[in-house]
């Protein structure tokens, strides 16, 4: 429990605060938007990544390409610290190092502040 929300309060740190009065889907945000945190991707797309409570707990709100994402926050499960969140058909996982995976149908990113997949 305090490894999950010690990883949480280092993602809350990434991210502007985002204040939305109703939960739906994100619009797509400009490049320039101050609401969410900037990270380069492995393919070159952008994903821009900021935070909402729901009432139920921490939302993801993801911008990537002309896509917006809304994903809940999944329960920790034993092993590596990491924090996911999932809609069921997209995810987004964080792992120590600020390196972000964004997961969809046909679609692997690895996401971070410069770029590409590190080691």
């Amino acid at each position: 429990m305090i490894l999950r929300n010690a990883a949480l309060a280092a993602i809350f740190c990434l991210a502007a605060p985002t204040a939305l009065a109703q939960m739906r889907a994100p619009a797509p945000v400009p490049n320039d938007d101050p609401r969410g945190s900037s990270f380069a991707c492995s393919d070159g797309t952008k994903l821009i990544l900021a935070f909402a409570e729901t009432g139920q707990g921490s939302a993801a709100l993801v911008y990537i390409g002309d896509s917006a994402y809304r994903l809940t926050n999944v329960p920790p499960e034993q092993g590596i610290a990491k924090v996911v969140w999932s809609d069921g058909d997209h995810s987004l996982t964080w792992n120590p190092g600020v390196q972000l995976m964004w997961m969809a149908e046909n679609t692997h990113l690895m996401c971070n502040r410069t770029g590409g997949h590190k080691h």
